[in-house]
């Protein structure tokens, strides 16, 4: 069977949270089976932990090109930058939490694909090509071989040092991932044969290694020269993995957003679990097993409180800096800063 959707990029996540159950607002009375794997990684997630961050800022705005902050990222400097997809404005952060410059892409759905130095590229759906600016003015553009397609097809991109890697999920033409040289050409292509849900979700790069994400399975895809390696995340749990094999036994219509976002720094992945009510970050060694367990300061529940992306970038031997976007209760980002414990895993 495959599934399809035919919601446009910029609100399929946020759509799917809206039409599914929310830990929130599930019928208690629910099935509560889950997976043998699940209940193991249940069973780690309930020993871990949890550890508190330090803020460093929240934003109060009132803009009205700031509603709705889907990507960050951490610019070279330590400044953030944040691409709001309804404004069509990508801001650029300070420490502070003050809005230091906006950059207009008035023609284009911007969602950042990298960054580096003081240049960043953004990826445009609309248009297909991602756009390349330095100091605030665009400098370039490269059109990406995407293939045909559905106009509405989910498309992610990220930039890496040999040019791009494109996921693309369109069940008219094919769900695959493809390696891109830096005139957008592809290089080579990887199909992705299972339905097509499995694989919605986010790219994030660590050097060559490419990670694909799935926001409604615990589970990671690597493409490489044999094909696609999965690896179910080790530790990840959820109020909502019932409800994940309620629809893969088909006895439900919509599979549950379970992580919303990643972020690589160092060996280790950053996972934004999606929990309506308070932040709440896994943090993954490099074979994908839970670690640490991150949350705010007095994270009061609040079911409105709904994030879309985290960035991550690592400042000491176990000093990191965090950034997230959200949507709800008002469009804002987070800062935090977190020291890594030193833990014996054996």
């Amino acid at each position: 069977m495959r599934y399809r959707f035919s919601t446009p990029l910029p609100l399929l996540l946020l759509s799917v949270v809206l039409t599914g159950c929310l830990p929130s607002s599930c019928n208690r009375v629910e099935p509560r089976d889950i997976t043998a794997a699940d209940s193991t990684s249940r069973a780690l997630a309930l020993s871990m932990p949890v550890d508190t961050l330090e803020i460093d800022f929240v934003t109060d705005f009132d803009r009205d090109d700031f509603v709705n902050p889907r990507t960050v990222l951490f610019a070279a400097d330590g400044d953030l930058l944040v691409s709001d997809t309804r404004s069509h404005v990508i801001h650029r952060l300070d420490g502070e939490g003050e809005i230091e410059s906006s950059t207009a892409m008035p023609d284009a759905i911007p969602y950042l694909a990298g960054a580096a130095g003081d240049t960043m590229w953004v990826f445009s759906p609309r248009d297909r090509a991602v756009h390349r600016f330095e100091g605030g003015e665009r400098r370039s553009r490269v059109d990406l071989d995407l293939g045909a397609g559905d106009e509405r097809a989910l498309q992610w991109v990220i930039r890496t040092e040999t040019g791009f890697v494109s996921k693309v999920l369109d069940d008219s033409d094919g769900n695959r991932i493809a390696f891109h040289d830096k005139e957008g050409a592809v290089v080579r292509r990887v199909d992705l044969s299972e339905a097509t849900w499995r694989y919605a979700g986010l790219l994030r790069s660590r050097g060559s290694d490419i990670i694909s994400l799935s926001g409604f399975l615990p589970w990671v895809f690597r493409p490489d020269s044999t094909g696609l390696d999965s690896t179910r995340l080790s530790g990840f749990d959820s109020p909502m993995l019932a409800r994940t094999l309620q629809f893969e036994r088909g006895s439900t219509n919509q599979p549950p957003l379970l992580s919303g976002s990643s972020a690589l720094a160092g060996d280790w992945m950053f996972l934004l679990n999606m929990r309506p009510g308070w932040l709440h970050i896994d943090v993954y060694d490099a074979d994908f097993v839970l670690r640490y367990v991150l949350t705010q300061p007095d994270p009061g529940f609040n079911k409105e409180y709904y994030p879309t992306d985290i960035a991550v970038r690592q400042v000491g031997e176990r000093e990191f800096e965090l950034a997230v976007t959200l949507i709800e209760p008002v469009p804002g980002v987070e800062r935090y800063r977190w020291t890594m414990p030193e833990r014996d895993f054996e």
